[in-house]
């Protein structure tokens, strides 16, 4: 009988998170959730009653105090992380986000803590843990805006920075690790159906664009869906994928081959 892995997946409550930790669990996985909501949010224990072997820790991952001492409780608690699966993040726009010459400092800083600190600290302190027990699987989410441009309906310019940002801090991580059987990827996925992408569910013009960048789609109006981003994970997380590190795989519907 396998043995069950321990699978850390930020963002848990998202979408993207929801759907891999259902991936994971029927995989006979034990899974550990982190995300900002309250343990007595309604979700929360939703999610605590469909998944099997789902624990969850609440933390806002742009606080380094908090996430260390997760992190820390986390692996005291399970012995071990044999999986992160960094998620969280979001769109900048609730801040201000958009074209550049728009932005406000304040505005920027927030989009590169909700995104880009987040991914880094949660990975700075699972790489510690990772470390010391000599192996582990990494991986980070990008987006098709951190490796292309889009049109004036996307121009958040923090945000794509921060996913390119995540991107080249994975491929380092990758390569620093290597010679310590820690492996790093990236996903990058395209427009996905979750809540996140609420806006461009409900507008026309988006869908018509995104009808052409997504061409595996081309006319259903419809966005990719969560298991594809959760499965791409499944993949990489495999003990027999452990010649794959330093990859940034676009789950995006033919974005990014145009």
């Amino acid at each position: 009988m396998k043995k069950p892995r321990i699978i850390v997946i930020t963002g848990t409550l998202g979408g993207i998170g929801l759907a891999s930790a259902d991936v994971f669990s029927r995989d006979q996985d034990i899974v550990v959730g982190i995300d900002i909501k309250e343990e007595t949010d309604d979700l929360v224990k939703q999610t605590k009653s469909k998944i099997k072997d789902f624990h969850y820790y609440q933390a806002d991952c742009t606080q380094e105090v908090q996430v260390k001492e997760t992190i820390e409780t986390v692996t005291r608690t399970f012995g071990r992380i044999d999986v992160l699966f960094n998620i969280v993040g979001g769109s900048g726009r609730k801040f201000g986000d958009g074209p550049i010459h728009t932005v406000s400092l304040d505005a920027y800083q927030k989009t590169i803590d909700l995104n880009l600190t987040s991914q880094f600290l949660v990975s700075k302190y699972v790489v510690t843990e990772m470390l010391r027990q000599n192996g582990g699987c990494i991986i980070n989410t990008g987006s098709v805006l951190g490796m292309v441009g889009g049109n004036d309906m996307f121009a958040t310019s923090v945000y794509a920075a921060t996913k390119a940002a995540i991107i080249g801090m994975s491929r380092s991580m990758a390569m620093t690790y290597a010679k310590n059987n820690i492996r790093v990827n990236v996903i990058s996925p395209g427009l996905i159906e979750t809540n996140m992408t609420q806006r461009a569910q409900g507008n026309e013009a988006i869908f018509a664009y995104i009808d052409e960048k997504q061409p595996i789609y081309h006319g259903r109006h419809k966005l990719g869906n969560p298991m594809s981003i959760a499965l791409a994970a499944r993949f990489l997380a495999d003990s027999e994928a452990d010649f794959v590190t330093g990859v940034n795989l676009p789950v995006d519907g033919g974005w990014t081959a145009q």
